[in-house]
């Protein structure tokens, strides 16, 4: 008797599209907005560790292999813990609610010129025009080809530094050449000194004085000068007090060589940079660069899409600018009501940042920011620079063609001059300071542990897949052969059971639906697939012509079916004999099952194909046996059901060797488009081979193109063979997409798929119980959150820029720049004395960096 590779098990069956359709009611939770809590994330990635092929690999990989799933495993395990605890009390989850349900139309304007449905018009509009640049800039091949460029630049400059890394640790050629040289006969050298009093004096041979003394009398003079005539102390100002005197000591102690030797160093480092930076990228490049973008932006230009895009955009930003200063007046309350709906968001996200980067607050760098929006709100000369700069840009990207002309390269030219002094000179310690400040905080993201240690488990994993034990690549056969031979055929397995959306169908004859389909993988995959091929070549010369021809073979066996419980339901609405009948079907395809051998070979030059063609193709369907569970007209079936299956076998033989054929007739086609859209870029590329694509990047194109028409051009014809015809196909998940939702049938999908979405939609605010899968525990070991504080560190001044802004010095978090404390601003913001900032170390030792 015949038989599938895996019978169905009615209660692994229930369970496995349980979990399915859990997917699918997850998935229309994030379109809700819905996500799923750090509980449920915990137990989710715990059964992911916990289950059978990763905790128990398959003793059929091999020793790298199970390497490597180890290496996943420490890889989900660290970004697990990284997660939940830099997200400590859901914050990622409530920064995506809130950002996802603010709705600017519901914030009342006072004296609003717009209508709220004017906003949304607007805001649509401006949605559409950022769509349409983006498409624009992503499709345009100057575009691509910058990308392209800078890609392999940066590549040539990583393998560089790879090089001058194994030069500086590769021991010199002679040296190498003395390694199996013995040393001279009876050499003896002094034994190093490695006494703490030896150390020591090396240490004050750079530091000339007692460091600890030092310390202590920088100390007391910040005591001091926090002091106030009343008794009272003032911690701003003892900390710049104290840093002043660090400063003074630090400079009356390091000799004036050392300091210059440091000097010395930092620019020969300087130097070399700019060296190698003008030799990579030199002044000719740069030119054409900018010469590349220029083109870009005219290419777009002569788009007419573009035009009314950028005009949108442009008319909307100055519209809304104007409402804006109309409306500064009597907008004060409005403006409350939009910081109040942003501020939860905004903390959220800003304390996310600030875990990530080593539990450091950010306060110093938005402080920073925001003193150059005062700078402007004072200084006519910046606020009008910022403006031309406003108006410059306009010009570019609205004035067609004007970005190429001689007069944007001169007002560049002089905004640039202007902004340069502006920046550099005029402002340079507020522009220095926010650079320092973001690489400071930069600093801090790397300097965290977690991060550390994700990184490096993701460093292990890429590793040990593609290099050998000294750290250079190799190509590792073996892990394809865990790929091919283990992991694929195991996850098909493990696919289980697929189930199919409910299907109707209805015309103007009869109305059909087809539910509770459901596909086993192991059974769906064919058994057995051989492929022979025949090469024919013969050369000729005088009378006889060259010939090629390749001939392929290709036979497939073992589609199995077991499909119990199918419901159905027909309704014949015009003809004889008139009937409507509701029930439950068994269909069951085993052994040999679906069987076909397709024979093909290369076209000829008559044939209408262009590669190759299909000779023949025989299909076969063996041991099909169909049982009615429940009809009405069940001991009817039973009496035709053999002359049923006579007839029915031969109609479905026909027909799959005809799809079968015409599918790849079809692909044969589309192959043969492909290869002219290529050809026909290669052409066009001719005209300008230094930006002519490669041919992977044509023959990509040129397949995206034609898939992409295919698909539409299937679409329409299927749309009108409807409309002809007055038929309709649709495929429903849920009885609220069912064209007939008052038909319910045993065991439905839909009917369980509806229950899951209609789960996703519970929940307070982001949360969903939808999201609750799998059954470990949760996690006891995940690290608490870092706590957020302010840490002091030093900003880089000049005293020319100190000099000029000593009327209006600026605090950085109410504490000193370490070094350049006589160059900074201390304690003072815009000629006030700014609050003290009090953490645990600074409290216990004020000089503490």
């Amino acid at each position: 008797m015949a038989t599938v590779n895996k019978p169905t098990d009615p209660k692994q069956k229930e369970a496995d599209i349980n979990r399915k359709l859990q997917f699918y009611g997850i998935l229309n939770a994030f379109r809700l907005g819905k996500v799923p809590s750090n509980d449920q994330i915990d137990v989710a990635l715990n059964s992911f560790i916990s289950s059978r092929a990763l905790s128990n690999p398959s003793t059929r990989l091999s020793a790298e292999g199970r390497e490597l799933v180890a290496d996943f495993v420490d890889v989900v395990k660290h970004a697990k813990a990284l997660l939940l605890s830099k997200n400590e009390g859901n914050l990622l989850q409530d920064f995506i609610w809130q950002t996802r349900q603010f709705d600017a139309s519901t914030v009342t304007t006072p004296n609003s010129p717009l209508t709220k449905e004017e906003a949304k018009q607007h805001g649509d509009k401006a949605l559409q025009g950022l769509r349409t640049l983006g498409t624009l800039l992503i499709t345009n091949g100057q575009f691509r080809k910058l990308l392209s460029d800078a890609s392999l630049l940066i590549r040539d400059m990583a393998g560089d530094a790879a090089t001058n890394a194994a030069t500086k640790v590769r021991p010199p050629e002679d040296k190498l050449k003395q390694i199996d040289m013995p040393a001279d006969d009876n050499t003896w050298h002094e034994a190093p000194n490695l006494s703490k009093e030896n150390i020591r004096s090396q240490m004050q041979s750079v530091y000339k004085k007692n460091p600890a003394a030092d310390a202590k009398a920088a100390a007391n003079t910040a005591v001091e000068g926090a002091r106030q005539p009343d008794g009272t102390l003032n911690p701003p100002a003892g900390v710049q007090a104290g840093a002043s005197a660090v400063s003074d000591k630090v400079d009356a102690n390091i000799s004036d060589k050392d300091r210059e030797a440091a000097k010395n160093t930092a620019a020969e480092y300087r130097r070399q940079a700019r060296e190698y930076l003008n030799k990579k990228v030199p002044q000719e490049r740069r030119d054409q660069t900018v010469w590349r973008l220029k083109k870009m932006v005219l290419e777009c230009q002569q788009h007419p899409d573009y035009q009314q895009a950028i005009t949108t955009l442009l008319d909307l930003a100055e519209q809304y600018g104007k409402h804006g200063r109309t409306m500064a007046s009597d907008g004060a309350g409005t403006a409350k009501q939009t910081r109040s709906a942003f501020a939860a968001a905004e903390a959220d996200l800003k304390t996310l940042i600030e875990r990530f980067a080593n539990g450091t607050s950010s306060d110093d760098m938005w402080s920073s920011i925001n003193t150059l929006y005062e700078d402007a709100d004072k200084d006519p000369e910046l606020r009008n620079w910022f403006k031309s700069m406003d108006t410059y840009v306009r010009k570019c990207l609205q004035q067609q063609g004007y970005i190429m002309d001689d007069d944007c390269n001169k007002e560049w030219n002089h905004l640039y001059d202007r902004g340069n002094y502006l920046l550099r000179q005029k402002y340079r310690t507020h522009t220095d300071r926010i650079i320092d400040e973001i690489k400071f905080l930069a600093d801090q993201f790397d300097k965290d542990p977690q991060n550390k240690a994700f990184s490096i488990s993701l460093q292990k994993l890429f590793t040990h897949l593609g290099n050998d034990e000294n750290g250079k690549p190799k190509f590792k056969p073996h892990l394809v052969k865990d790929l091919t031979e283990v992991i694929i055929p195991a996850t098909f397995e493990n696919i289980a059971y697929i189930p199919i959306p409910r299907i109707e169908y209805s015309d103007k004859q009869m109305d059909a639906i087809v539910e509770n389909l459901v596909l086993e993988s192991d059974n769906f995959m064919p058994n057995v697939l051989e492929v022979a091929s025949d090469n024919f070549f013969r050369w000729g010369r005088k009378k006889l012509a060259s010939r090629h021809k390749n001939s392929m073979d290709v036979k497939v066996s073992g589609v199995q079916m077991d499909l119990r419980d199918v419901s159905y339901y027909v309704k014949k609405k015009s003809g004889f004999p008139s009937i409507t009948d509701q029930g439950v079907v068994n269909l069951f395809l085993g052994g040999e099952g679906f069987c076909f051998r397709m024979k093909l070979s290369t076209a000829d030059p008559k044939d209408r194909q262009h590669f190759f063609k299909v000779d023949k193709v025989d299909v076969d369907v063996k041991h099909l046996n169909i049982k009615l569970v429940k009809s009405k007209h069940k001991l009817l079936f039973n009496m035709f059901k053999p002359v049923l299956l006579r007839v029915l076998r031969p109609v479905v033989q026909k027909v799959a060797e005809k799809q079968l054929k015409d599918q790849f007739n079809e692909m044969d086609q589309t192959l043969y488009m492909i290869k002219q859209e290529a050809d026909r870029a290669l052409e066009e590329a001719r005209a300008d081979p230094k930006n002519a694509p490669n041919a992977y990047r044509r023959y990509l194109t040129a397949t995206q193109n034609q898939m992409l028409q295919n698909k539409q051009k299937k679409l329409k014809a299927k749309e009108e063979a409807a409309k002809a015809a007055e038929k309709k196909v649709n495929v429903a998940m849920t009885s609220e997409e069912s064209v007939f939702p008052n038909i319910h049938l045993p065991g439905g999908i839909s009917s369980k798929a509806s229950e899951y979405k209609e789960l996703a939609r519970k929940g307070e605010k982001w949360e969903s119980p939808v999201f609750s899968i799998g059954s470990s525990s949760k996690s006891t070991d995940i690290p608490v959150a870092p706590a957020v504080t302010r840490k002091p560190h030093a900003t880089n001044g000049s005293a020319h820029t100190a000099a000029a802004n000593a009327a209006t010095p600026i605090t950085n978090g109410g504490y000193t720049n370490g070094a350049t404390a006589k160059l900074t601003n201390g304690g003072m913001k815009n000629g006030n004395l700014a609050k003290p900032v009090t953490t645990t170390a600074n409290a216990a030792n004020p000089l503490s960096t």
